[in-house]
């Protein structure tokens, strides 16, 4: 079982190149906060992660609150997991112009290209963002602020800043390099011929390079870290977590689940929510709930199968649990999940971003 991979699976990631920019020295510009950009690019979305790949040009800085600055430079791909407000910028002491009062009005059958700056040296980016509409909190909360892929000669190294700290962490990604050289070489290639019938395919690659770089990330994290990734690494937790999600159905209990990753039950609770943050009963039943999710917006099935599907034995029990857990019955969030959506998205792209802009 591939735990991670299942949780991108079951989490429904979804991308889209929302626009490219061709910025001329000086220039400055602000993205808002992630409740500010959901309403513009993804009104469905519990969570957005939005990406910058300059492809060519200077290199500009990358200014975010409680973060250190980062240098991003040509070939580089940036991706901010929480879509934090920052600013990006060639031009130090300049004051930044927010986003949203410069992205152009979508043309019919092209992407948007947003055209600023002082007419100096031009800086070219293909950005864009990918959103989930279930909220797995563990996997969430486990990622950095800030991701930054610099690809030289062949290697990859990944750049990663959590909230607060007051310096980038520094991986390798082995093997890596090649693959997300060729990727961001034909995303930027695609989405520079700005042809609106490939939007599909560049959705796609960017959901493919933010599940690599993850990876990727995973698997060269320092030891002795904390929280749902780490978890994964770690012999006896990572254990317990392919099994909870090979087997979600199953009666688990601390004892049970600690036999059979090798550890007794002790030191399993301890472990695991040192590590996860929550008791594996806790991440069972979230976990539960994220596979509920999925059915109810992707089937046909009634409550009550749903429940048995995701292990509960009635569907009084089901309902009891995704309410507390959720907030509201199944069938009111199955409701809402497959109505017709609101206007928004890129159809609104242009008098929604000027609504963003106005308030950033």
């Amino acid at each position: 079982m591939d735990v991670l991979a299942d949780v991108l699976r079951v989490v429904r990631l979804t991308g889209a190149v929302f626009f490219t920019a061709e910025m001329s020295s000086p220039w400055s510009v602000s993205s808002p906060p992630s409740d500010q950009l959901k309403p513009l690019l993804a009104p469905t979305a519990e969570c957005l992660a939005l990406f910058h790949i300059l492809s060519e040009g200077e290199a500009c800085r990358i200014v975010a609150p409680d973060q250190p600055v980062l240098s991003m430079e040509p070939g580089d791909l940036l991706i901010l997991p929480h879509a934090d407000e920052h600013v990006m910028t060639v031009s130090a002491g300049m004051a930044p112009v927010p986003l949203g009062a410069l992205l152009p009005p979508r043309a019919p059958g092209r992407i948007p290209r947003l055209v600023y700056g002082g007419g100096g040296q031009v800086s070219r980016f293909v950005c864009g963002f990918l959103h989930c509409d279930q909220r797995f909190n563990p996997l969430i909360g486990a990622l950095p602020s800030l991701i930054c892929v610099r690809i030289r000669d062949g290697t990859a190294t990944v750049y990663s800043s959590f909230r607060g700290e007051s310096e980038l962490r520094k991986s390798a990604l082995p093997e890596a390099g090649a693959w997300l050289a060729n990727t961001l070489q034909y995303a930027v290639a695609e989405a520079m011929a700005a042809q609106i019938a490939d939007r599909a395919m560049l959705a796609r690659f960017a959901e493919l390079l933010f599940a690599e770089v993850l990876r990727r990330y995973t698997e060269t994290m320092p030891a002795g870290g904390s929280g749902w990734l780490a978890g994964l690494t770690d012999v006896q937790v990572g254990r317990a977590l392919k099994l909870l999600h090979a087997e979600p159905t199953r009666t688990w209990t601390v004892e049970a689940l600690g036999r059979e990753a090798g550890i007794s039950r002790s030191s399993l609770a301890e472990r695991f929510a040192t590590l996860i943050g929550e008791s594996p009963m806790r991440y069972l039943a979230a976990w539960r709930m994220q596979l509920a999710k999925r059915l109810l917006r992707e089937t046909q099935f009634g409550i009550g199968e749903i429940g048995a599907q995701v292990g509960y034995e009635s569907e009084a029990a089901f309902n009891r649990a995704f309410k507390r857990y959720v907030g509201e019955p199944p069938a009111t969030w199955r409701g809402r999940r497959t109505a017709p959506p609101k206007p928004g998205g890129e159809a609104g792209l242009a008098s929604a971003a000027n609504r963003v802009g106005g308030q950033a």
